[in-house]
């Protein structure tokens, strides 16, 4: 099973495909492969491309996509303890 992009973007779509992929799991062994949340393979480009030219803001907009990764994270993590 392959997830990326909006099935990725947010914490209520993570959990969404949570439940489709335990429910896919009870009858048979799955393999779950995760591409990048919604919006960040063009970001990714659009960064690379900014450093490639020399262009010092691409460090801000990596470390935006760190910070939206951790935040992420956090609020599945919470969530989950909960």
């Amino acid at each position: 099973m392959k997830f990326g992009g909006t099935s990725v973007g947010s914490v209520k779509s993570i959990l969404s495909l949570k439940k489709i992929v335990e429910t896919e799991a009870r009858t048979q062994p799955v393999v779950v492969v995760v591409s990048a949340l919604d919006g960040i393979t063009d970001k990714l480009i659009a960064t690379s491309q900014m450093a490639k030219q020399g262009d010092e803001h691409y460090r801000e907009e990596f470390d935006a996509m760190v910070t939206r990764h951790h935040q992420m994270i956090e609020a599945i993590i919470t969530y989950l303890i909960m």
